[in-house]
């Protein structure tokens, strides 16, 4: 009786074990979509317009607003211009060729797109993002931190299409993620199995 209680004390261990992972994805902070904008710039307002618009917003990701020039008639530079020209500076040497802080809006989204264009298909790359977890490169880049791009390379690599989806292919990480998964299952099956035979021929 005292081996079976055993046995099911390290099964429920294992268990709670194995669902960490997604408990964990569960807890993710939303993804921040970063906005250098101009003000009064009417692609700015369409492309907030459109992010407001998707079904995730608010759930999954929220708009963080960054004034790159002051207005988009003088494009007087704006509190958050030293910033943009950073950021937009990184990511060109990532392989980013879009990202610019010439022109507005220049959205952000993680490590994994910049760009200074009005876009209506950035939904694929928001649900890419909360899935691996935000890299929020532009908070790091603002705290002088070194390296936010390192080994980063335009790595949303996929076509977005129209209605959203997207032909990327698999991260390593996630694969990596699922074999070892898969291995602890193993494990608990294997283990399990020893467990019940000892038990049965102590018994």
């Amino acid at each position: 009786m005292k081996n079976k209680k055993s046995i099911f004390a390290i099964i429920l261990v294992l268990l709670v074990m194995l669902m960490m992972p997604n408990v964990a994805a569960k807890s993710k902070e939303k993804v921040k979509v970063y906005i250098f904008e101009a003000g009064g710039c009417p692609y700015c307002e369409a492309q907030i317009e459109y992010l407001k618009g998707l079904s995730s917003y608010n759930k999954k990701f929220e708009i963080v607003q960054k004034e790159l020039y002051v207005d988009h008639i003088d494009w007087e530079p704006g509190k958050d211009y030293e910033l943009g020209k950073e950021v937009a500076t990184q990511f060109n040497e990532a392989g980013f060729e879009d990202a610019a802080y010439t022109g507005t809006p220049f959205v952000v989204i993680s490590d994994l797109y910049a760009a200074a264009s009005y876009s209506t298909d950035l939904e694929a790359i928001i649900n890419k993002a909360a899935e691996e977890g935000d890299k929020d490169i532009v908070s790091c880049i603002a705290s002088k931190k070194e390296s936010c791009l390192e080994g980063v390379t335009n790595n949303f690599n996929g076509v977005v299409s129209a209605d959203g989806e997207t032909t990327k292919e698999a991260s390593p990480l996630n694969t990596v993620g699922v074999i070892a998964i898969c291995a602890v299952a193993v494990a608990v099956i294997g283990l399990c199995g020893a467990l019940a035979i000892k038990s049965a021929k102590e018994d």
